[in-house]
C-alpha cells in the first residue's frame, strides 16, 4: 500500500493524501449528478459536513437529505459565502457545472479551495490499492460488479460508481481495506486524476465529442491513463476475435509500451463460433454461451502462457443473473482483476452470479397487465445495440407455444453532436426492436458547441428508410415523452416488453408508464 501523507499545504495535490487529513466542510455544486453523488456519500462516511446544490430535485438528491445533507434546489452564492466562516472547507463542482455559475464564481472571488470531481474523488482512490475500469461502454457494471463481489468475498473494499448498486443499495462506501474500485470516465479527462493499480479498459470507441476535438485526441486521452498505471501494475484490457471492432484499443495499447514499468497486459475475449479451445492461451476466452430471460451461462478458459498435452485444460463455470453477452464480458474483466486481488477465479465467478446490476442499467422498472417495462441509461449506438440484443430473450414467454412478444424500444438521444457523429451507427443499432419511438433529442444548455446538427427527425427518417428494406414496424419521432406515454398506452399489447434508453430525464417515463399500466 502506498504511503499516507497530508497537510494543509497538500491538499491542491491529487496524489497519496490520508483521508482522516482532510476538509472538515464541503459543498458540492452538481450534487445530484451520479458521480457527485457517490463522492457526497464518501465525504459523509468520512465525518464531513456536507452540503450541495443542483438544478432540480430527484430521488438522488432526497436520499441524501436523508443521509443528513443540506441541499437546495438552484444555485446561489451565498451558499458558498457561508463556508468562508469554517475550518478546513472544500468546494467541490461537477463538470457538467459551469465557470459562470454563481457558486463557482462566488467560490474563485472569496478564494475557496475548490476541484473537479475527479480531483476530489483521487484524494480518496490515490490513498489506496485501486482498481479504476475506463472504457467507452461498461465502465458502471464492471466497477459494480467488481465492489460486489469484493464484499461478498469478505474484502471491505471503497468503491465508487457512477450508478446505486442494487445489491448493497449505494453508489459509494469507504471500507477498512486497502483495496478501492472506481469508475474512470474519460469525459473532461476526469481518469487522469488516478495512478491506480489495475487498470481496466473495456472497450475504446468515438464518443464525448463535444470535449474532444477528434477520435485521435480522445485515444491519446485513453493513452495517457494507460501511463498513470503503477509499475509492475496489471492492464486488462478487451479483444474481440473481430479485430475492427477493437481498433481504437488496439491503437491505445499499441502506443503503451509495458515492458518499460513492468506492467502486464492481460487480454479477454470471445471465442470464434468455429475456433476450439486453444492449447496455447495468452488471454482468457469465453465460450459455451447460453443466454436466457433470466441472464446467460459460460465457461472460461483463463490464460495460461503453456500448456502441453499432459497437463489438463481449466475451464471456468459462469452465471449471470443480468441479461446480454456483453455483461459476460464485463464479468470476466472483473474476474481477472480479482485474480489480482487474491481471489480464486472461480470464487470471484460464482460471487457474481448473485449481482443484481445497477439502477438505470436493464432495470425492470414494472410488470403489469402483461407488460414489462426496463429502464437502461444506454445513449451510445453500442450500448443501445447491446442492450436491445439482450432484450430479445425476455421477450420469449415462458410458455414456448404462446406467441413471443413485441419488443419497444423508446429512445432519447442524448447531445446533438453525438446524434450527429454517430448518426449511421444509431440507424443500425435498433435492428432487433420490432417497434421504435425517439422523442426529441436531450441537449443540456451550454454543453455541447454550436452547429447545424441532425436530429431525431431525420433519424426516424433514417431508421424508417432501412426498416423498410427489411419489412419491419415503422420508427415514430414523438418529441415530448410525455407524448409517447399516450401512444404506448394505446397501442402495448399482453406480452410485449418496453425498453426506455437515455442518459437524460427519459427515465422517468418507464416509471410512470409502469404506473399507468397498474392501473390501467
Amino acid at each position: 500500500m502506498s504511503s499516507l501523507h497530508a497537510d494543509a499545504d497538500t491538499w491542491d495535490s491529487v496524489k497519496a493524501i490520508d483521508p482522516t487529513r482532510g476538509p472538515d466542510v464541503v459543498h458540492l455544486i452538481g450534487i445530484g449528478g451520479a458521480g457527485m453523488s457517490a463522492l457526497a456519500r464518501l465525504y459523509i462516511q468520512m465525518g464531513c459536513k456536507v452540503s450541495g446544490s443542483d438544478a432540480s430535485d430527484s430521488p438522488t438528491v432526497e436520499s441524501l437529505r436523508i443521509l443528513g445533507t443540506t441541499i437546495q434546489i438552484g444555485h446561489d452564492p451565498q451558499l458558498v459565502s457561508t463556508l468562508k466562516l469554517a475550518g478546513n472547507p472544500l468546494v467541490v463542482m461537477s463538470s457538467a457545472v459551469p465557470a459562470t455559475n454563481p457558486e463557482v464564481m462566488a467560490a474563485y472571488e472569496l478564494g475557496l479551495p475548490m476541484k473537479k470531481h475527479a480531483e476530489a474523488l483521487a484524494w480518496f482512490a490515490n490513498s489506496k490499492r485501486t482498481i479504476a475500469v475506463a472504457g467507452t461502454h461498461g465502465k458502471t457494471t464492471t466497477t459494480a460488479m467488481i465492489a460486489t463481489a469484493m464484499r461478498r468475498a469478505g474484502i471491505d473494499a471503497s468503491f465508487q460508481v457512477g450508478g446505486e448498486l442494487v445489491d448493497l443499495d449505494t453508489s459509494a462506501s469507504w471500507g477498512m481495506s486497502e483495496w478501492m474500485v472506481i469508475e474512470a470516465d474519460e469525459y473532461d479527462r476526469r481518469f487522469l486524476a488516478y495512478t491506480p493499480e489495475v487498470a481496466i479498459l473495456t472497450n475504446v470507441e468515438p464518443d464525448h465529442f463535444e470535449y474532444y476535438g477528434s477520435v485521435p485526441e480522445m485515444e491519446q486521452a485513453f493513452t495517457d491513463f494507460l501511463g498513470l498505471v503503477q509499475p509492475n501494475g496489471l492492464v486488462v484490457a478487451s479483444r474481440s476475435p473481430n479485430r475492427e471492432s477493437d481498433a481504437g484499443i488496439e491503437r491505445v495499447l499499441e502506443t503503451v509500451p509495458p515492458l518499460e514499468r513492468g506492467l502486464r497486459v492481460t487480454r479477454y475475449g470471445q471465442l470464434d463460433d468455429g475456433l476450439d479451445t486453444p492449447s496455447h492461451r495468452t488471454q482468457w476466452w469465453i465460450g459455451n454461451i447460453r443466454e436466457h430471460p433470466g441472464g446467460s451461462t459460460f465457461s472460461v478458459w483463463p490464460a495460461h502462457d503453456r500448456l502441453t498435452a499432459e497437463e489438463p485444460c481449466e475451464v471456468l463455470e459462469g452465471r449471470l443473473s443480468v441479461p446480454g453477452k456483453h455483461n459476460i464480458l464485463n464479468a470476466v474483466a472483473s474476474t481477472i482483476a480479482l485474480a489480482h486481488v487474491g481471489i480464486e477465479p472461480q470464487v470471484a465467478l460464482d460471487a457474481m452470479a448473485h449481482f443484481h446490476g445497477v439502477r438505470r442499467r436493464f432495470q425492470l422498472a414494472g410488470n403489469h397487465d402483461g407488460v414489462r417495462v426496463f429502464e437502461d441509461y444506454a445513449h451510445h449506438p453500442t450500448e443501445v445495440r447491446v442492450t436491445l440484443a439482450a432484450a430479445v430473450h425476455i421477450t420469449q414467454p415462458d410458455d414456448s407455444n404462446a406467441p413471443r412478444g413485441r419488443l419497444w424500444a423508446v429512445f432519447q438521444p442524448h447531445l446533438k453532436v453525438r446524434t450527429e457523429r454517430l448518426f449511421d451507427e444509431f440507424v443500425q443499432a435498433f435492428d432487433a426492436a420490432n417497434l421504435v419511438i425517439v422523442t426529441d433529442v436531450y441537449s443540456p444548455p451550454g454543453r455541447e458547441p454550436d452547429g447545424i446538427y441532425r436530429g431525431s427527425a431525420e433519424l426516424v427518417t433514417a431508421l424508417n428508410h432501412r426498416r423498410n428494406q427489411q419489412s419491419e414496424s415503422l420508427a415514430r419521432h414523438i418529441g415530448e415523452p410525455r407524448d409517447a406515454m399516450s401512444v404506448l398506452m394505446d397501442e402495448l399489447q399482453e406480452g410485449d416488453v418496453v425498453l426506455v434508453m437515455g442518459a437524460g430525464p427519459i427515465d422517468r417515463l418507464a416509471h410512470e408508464l409502469s404506473s399507468k399500466l397498474k392501473d390501467r
